[in-house]
């Protein structure tokens, strides 16, 4: 395969990975908890299958362990940790993330 098609391959993934979180969010919106689970855990094999990087942003907008979209004070808490001089978010399964 070359390049080109790679690179292709791989901005449509990004742009389904997108898609599919931002409809996470509107189907955790709506009450809809188990949907918008799947829809986290079709975006996360897409990116294991494809080795995709995603941008910061949407990085840190799911849980890897429970795949709960991540609504400040909703769905995670966040404080600041003085120890290690960063922000810890914490959800609501007990995972726990340094960011």
């Amino acid at each position: 395969m070359d390049s080109r098609r790679k690179a292709i391959i791989k901005s449509s993934v990004r742009s389904s990975i997108e898609k599919l979180i931002g409809q996470a969010r509107k189907a955790y919106n709506n009450g809809k908890v188990e949907r918008s689970k799947r829809y986290i855990k079709m975006a996360f094999d897409l990116l294991k299958k494809h080795k995709v990087r995603l941008p910061e942003e949407l990085k840190n907008s799911f849980c890897r362990k429970c795949y709960l979209v991540w609504i400040p004070e909703k769905t995670i808490t966040a404080a600041y940790d003085r120890k290690n001089n960063c922000l810890r978010v914490k959800c609501k399964c007990g995972f726990s993330k340094r960011l």
